[in-house]
């Protein structure tokens, strides 16, 4: 299944831990701000960037392939 990554930049605050949940998918650019490396992925780390972020800055929708 394919995750869609929303990151809303005006929620997020900079904790950075959706980089501690998953490095592969984000960074934090150079005002502190989360960055999506991508926008689809299979890695399931999505989810757990999701949870962790406190702002709640980050929705993962799952797509199925048509």
């Amino acid at each position: 299944m394919t995750n869609r990554i929303v990151l809303d930049t005006t929620l997020c605050s900079g904790f950075g831990a959706c980089v501690g949940a998953a490095p592969r998918l984000f960074r934090l650019d150079s005002d502190g701000r989360a960055v999506a490396v991508v926008d689809l992925t299979e890695d399931d780390d999505a989810h757990e960037a999701a949870a962790s972020c406190p702002m709640g800055a980050i929705t993962v929708i799952e797509e199925r392939a048509a």
